[in-house]
């Protein structure tokens, strides 16, 4: 396989977000996304070349890196087949067949007929030599809100009692469900064919709080003279909590954006519901959802937290009201399980 990289595509999408305070939500739009620049070529190719001659060396881990780094900046079918050879040699078999197979979807659109057919060549010469790891999920141990992770990211339930392709190694399996005991367990994949199996269990119930006596109440005295009551202190802190809020639903937004995009432009994700593209491409939808989702609800939680600690701030009494006797704060045994409550109550 040559070193050059090949055509890259004319265009590509990406997504930007639009995110309003006053009605706490996140949208997405799509909007085209320029060729890359000269300089951007010009950083791809060097980072391609230093890649390649890294893997020559025997640093597969470093030359890996700089070939996805080229990849991101200037998409190549040739860098893709060069960032598979990189991942085969480095013993990571699943990352290597599926980039084989994105390489080969890629110079096929592209109409580069010969790097089409190395990269499927490659990519079944691979494909029996897969090691796979089946996690199976028995129909009473899919609880209501059952969360399977592999090596710390959810896996979507469609993929129970599948054998998935993974890259040789240790592997952290974890399940979590509202009301039940955590599980987790590690397994070694070996490299070489064949399959694993891991069988997630049905979750033990959480120890549930019984309707015990509160808590002991903190209490603490307000100072008689001073010009902030105590009011006024707790709206401050709402304020704080909202404008982490904010900055939380704004972050996760833009994550959620750069896999939209990557989705599409790296894995030619279409906007269909579900998406058509490769097994990477659908991974990178689902990790959005989760993403778009966390955001929404920072923005919200944010949002009732900022108008909450305004209206306590805004009507809190002035120095030369009545001297505040004292704030209590109770922690309430929760109704149910998985909840909580936190009282506030004294003279302000």
């Amino acid at each position: 396989m040559g070193s050059v990289r090949g055509p890259g595509p004319m265009r590509v999408k990406r997504s930007i977000i639009a995110a309003s305070a006053l009605i706490l939500s996140l949208s997405l739009a799509p909007r085209a996304l320029a060729d890359p620049t000269a300089e951007d070529r010009a950083a791809a190719d060097v980072l391609f070349r230093e890649g390649r001659e890294l893997v020559k060396q025997g640093s597969y881990a470093l030359g890996c890196s700089k070939l996805v780094a080229s990849q991101k900046l200037d998409p190549m079918a040739g860098t893709l087949l060069a960032l598979a050879d990189c991942y085969e040699l480095n013993g990571e078999t699943a990352s290597a067949w599926v980039t084989f197979n994105d390489a080969e979807a890629m110079a096929r659109k592209a109409g580069d007929g010969r790097r089409s057919k190395e990269a499927g060549r490659r990519a079944g010469l691979l494909e029996p030599q897969l090691s796979r790891l089946v996690i199976e999920v028995a129909p009473e141990a899919r609880v209501e809100g059952l969360e399977v992770r592999r090596n710390a990211k959810p896996l979507d339930a469609a993929m129970f009692g599948s054998a998935i392709p993974v890259n040789p190694g240790e592997h952290a399996i974890a399940a979590v469900a509202p009301g039940k005991k955590a599980w987790s367990t590690k397994v070694v994949v070996e490299p070489k064919p064949g399959q694993r199996t891991v069988r997630v269990p049905l979750l033990e119930d959480a120890p549930a709080e019984g309707p015990g006596a509160p808590a002991p109440a903190v209490t603490s005295a307000a100072p008689a003279a001073s010009s902030w009551s105590a009011q006024r202190t707790v709206g401050l802190v709402l304020g704080g909590v909202s404008l982490a809020g904010i900055a939380v639903g704004a972050v996760f937004g833009v994550e959620t954006l750069s896999k939209m995009g990557e989705a599409r432009n790296q894995h030619g994700c279409t906007d269909d519901d579900p998406p058509r593209c490769d097994a990477e491409g659908v991974k990178l939808h689902q990790d959005a959802n989760t993403t778009a989702n966390i955001s929404n609800v920072a923005f919200a939680a944010g949002g009732a937290a900022l108008i909450t600690g305004l209206v306590v701030f805004l009507t809190a009494p002035s120095s030369d009201a009545a001297p505040a006797t004292a704030l209590e704060v109770r922690l309430v045994p929760p109704a149910r399980a998985g909840a909580a409550g936190l009282s506030l109550r004294g003279s302000f």
